[in-house]
């Protein structure tokens, strides 16, 4: 097995197992924005069309899929249907990068995914969410494309502000690898913890439906990427589109709308991050 897929399927069972690290999730914004300037510190936006046109159809993307999943299960349970619509509609993950990056795949494509996607999401999400749901609270579409757009700027300052010629002193593809993975663990554990613990009470039955859907979601958003991304950027736009921000929508779910909501991008991030591990795994390098 690839010693990088080993790791990341590795540090899932044990944020599983051992979710005492959910304390300290707090810190998952302040590594995801550790991960970026390091990202940054490499990459320039793309001058080809092609990308720019093709991240702006994986943002219609998630609006399809968002509406589609929310109207065809809401004839079956309205709860769940809202769990679809906000997995369906995160943007996509900041640590989308570092995978393609191991990937050795064009990560320029998927750091204008992850810009595009928070900022569009953040922007239409407060809109959205009365049309679907009664249960949201007064949503301030300024707090939250303010949170947003703080994980993205501020490391996009700062690696403008370092010199590019030290670039080299700041970046190791293995330190940028390892605090992935401690970002995964935090965020597996905070997920284990929650759903042994804070849904003690709810139907086993509500939680697996919640897993099903996650599941397929997740199998629809990775496979309907590459159908996107064509031939040139398939892993790009397979990973933009299904590598999904779900420390973003949890924090909405619970926030905005109700604690159950939060299960689905939960069992999402688990599901992912199994798919990541396998092409890990499959990868040459």
């Amino acid at each position: 097995m690839n010693k990088q897929s080993l790791h990341l399927f590795g540090i899932i069972i044990i944020g599983l197992l051992f979710n005492q690290g959910h304390v300290y999730s707090f810190l998952i914004k302040y590594i995801i924005m550790l991960m970026l300037f390091f990202v940054f510190l490499e990459v320039k936006f793309t001058t080809e069309i092609k990308a720019y046109i093709s991240t702006i159809y994986i943002f219609i993307a998630m609006l399809g899929i968002a509406f589609s999943a929310y109207y065809l299960i809401s004839f079956i349970n309205q709860d769940i249907a809202v769990i679809a619509f906000l997995i369906g509609i995160t943007p996509t993950a900041t640590a989308a990068p570092i995978m393609i990056r191991l990937l050795k795949k064009n990560v320029n494509y998927v750091v204008l995914s992850v810009v595009l996607t928070n900022c569009l999401v953040a922007i239409f999400l407060p809109f959205f969410l009365p049309l679907i749901t009664l249960t949201t609270k007064n949503i301030s579409t300024g707090n939250i494309l303010i949170s947003t757009l703080t994980v993205v700027t501020i490391p996009w300052l700062l690696a403008k502000i370092v010199n590019s010629q030290n670039a080299s002193k700041f970046f190791n593809p293995k330190i940028l690898f390892y605090t992935w993975l401690i970002a995964l663990y935090l965020a597996t554990a905070k997920a284990s913890h929650y759903i042994f613990n804070e849904l003690a009470t709810t139907p086993t039955s509500t939680i697996i439906a919640i897993a099903i859907v996650a599941i397929s979601l997740c199998t629809v958003n990775f496979y309907l990427g590459t159908l996107i991304g064509k031939q040139q950027y398939y892993r790009e736009s397979s990973q933009s589109l299904g590598q999904k921000n779900t420390m973003f929508m949890i924090w909405i779910a619970i926030t905005f709308v109700n604690p159950l909501a939060a299960l689905g991008p939960m069992f999402y991030l688990i599901f992912q991050n199994i798919y990541n591990s396998y092409l890990l795994k499959m990868s040459p390098s």
